[in-house]
């Protein structure tokens, strides 16, 4: 079963690249019909939340295509609307394997928790060393980080090293994601609000460092209070390779947004499509700069079906969704419903705040980031003429990872939470205050584009 969803889930993504440029019915029916068996395929083994959410999304989309008797001719291409979102997804995990081959992550670890001596400063370290994880390994910094923190607080008691450790990994893992490049959650909105990502890019970047500059404050001055004694000190040597390493990252970020941005203007597609025509040359050739092209093959080959049991999540998740948004597009069976929220052009701040407590109150419900996502593109739709993209999309990327704190019970907080064992409100608490802030700070910098 692995080898089918592998050649299923390769063709998928292959035939969204080939309609990229060739853009012809047969491949777009072709690729809805690999979409189809794809979801076929992932039913079994899929873990049970994304069984029903895209089971519920599925059948509701059925209904809806009989009921207003929408041409058979659609269906197919209706399998193929999340298809910038699966392919990213698929394709994401070299940036992540390069990282781990390149070790790159230990680097950073051993730079960041040296000449620390008390909590004030040990959060502001584990804060930068999360931050810069998550924008190469993503989910996988939250073991690494957490690790640290464990570490450097075995002698306090239990509640602060899981405070800590609750903000010192989730908070710079929503603050990084707000701008990062390969987020999917930023393509999703990118491609509902029609808003131009290098545009938008400066504005996250910038709300991204002013909150992650009030956070390392506010930990800095509560945490400063709790001393440290051993601490680990790193020879001249090791301190100057891990200097190097963290310079070399600083730059493959700063070349593969350009190397991307070239390649989005050159064959004049969208900046999201290029990420996906980036990212496995760009690697490769990394790999290679550094000696390590063999050792980058053989870990792909060695961790790709784990790959494979996240992306039958995925698959199971958004091709139903992405059936379900095509099919009330074209039926307009929200738009009663629609029109009694036109009042909201006159005064963007209700909607841009209703965008964000609706993202937060959804995640308190266990809803899936990337369902609210949708929920909330069918109403923001009829304002995408009369409210400035940009600002729309500021607000929906800001709500959209303020999850990665308060998402009480989406993956970040649930991987934390297994070494805590505690309820995952808790967590949520502890982070609820910022988050609230994080919102707040995000709607005002949106107003000042609208």
């Amino acid at each position: 079963m692995l080898t089918v969803r592998f050649y299923l889930y390769t063709s998928f993504v292959t035939l969204y690249i080939i309609n990229l440029f060739a853009s012809y019915d047969v491949v777009t029916w072709v690729q809805g019909v690999v979409g189809l068996i794809a979801v076929a395929v992932s039913i079994h083994g899929a873990s049970k939340t994304y069984q029903l959410i895209g089971l519920i999304f599925g059948a509701l989309g059925v209904v809806l295509y009989i009921l207003y008797d929408l041409p058979m001719s659609n269906l197919l291409p209706y399998m193929t609307s999340m298809g910038l979102l699966i392919s990213l997804l698929y394709l994401i995990p070299f940036i992540n394997h390069f990282m781990i081959v390149g070790k790159f992550d230990q680097s950073i670890y051993q730079l960041l928790q040296s000449n620390t001596h008390h909590l004030g400063s040990f959060y502001v370290k584990s804060y930068l060393t999360s931050y810069v994880l998550t924008l190469f390994i993503f989910l996988s910094m939250v073991p690494l980080s957490y690790q640290m923190v464990r570490d450097k607080t075995k002698h306090f008691n239990d509640r602060l090293t899981h405070q800590l450790a609750t903000r010192a990994v989730l908070r710079p893992l929503a603050t990084a994601n707000v701008w990062s490049p390969i987020e999917v959650y930023i393509a999703l909105v990118v491609g509902i609000t029609g808003a131009y990502y290098l545009e938008l890019l400066p504005v996250l970047l910038g709300f991204s460092l002013l909150m992650a500059a009030i956070d390392i404050g506010l930990g800095f001055s509560r945490y400063r209070k709790y001393s440290l004694t051993a601490e680990y000190k790193p020879n001249a040597t090791t301190n100057t390779q891990s200097w190097k390493q963290l310079g070399l990252l600083g730059l493959f970020l700063v070349l593969f947004v350009t190397t991307a941005a070239v390649t989005h203007t050159t064959l004049a597609i969208e900046f999201f499509d290029a990420i996906i025509l980036t990212i496995v040359p760009f690697t490769l050739i990394w790999a290679l700069a550094i000696n390590r092209l063999q050792t980058f093959l053989r870990y792909n080959r060695e961790v790709w079906h784990q790959q494979l049991w996240t992306m039958q999540n995925f698959v199971m998740l958004l091709v139903p969704i992405g059936f379900f948004n095509e099919v009330v597009q074209d039926t307009g069976v929200f738009e009663p419903l629609l029109n009694q929220l036109s009042w909201l052009e006159e005064q963007p701040i209700w909607l841009f705040v209703m965008i964000f407590l609706s993202a937060v109150v959804l995640a308190f419900a266990g809803f899936h980031p990337l369902v609210t996502l949708s929920l909330q593109g069918i109403v923001i739709t009829p304002f995408s003429d009369t409210i400035s993209p940009l600002s729309v999309s500021v607000v929906m990327v800001i709500s959209v990872v303020a999850n990665d704190m308060t998402g009480t019970f989406n993956i970040p907080i649930t991987m934390l939470n297994q070494y805590f064992k505690r309820n995952p409100y808790q967590l949520t608490l502890w982070n609820f205050a910022y988050t609230m802030l994080f919102g707040a700070v995000g709607i005002g910098i949106a107003l000042l584009f609208v």
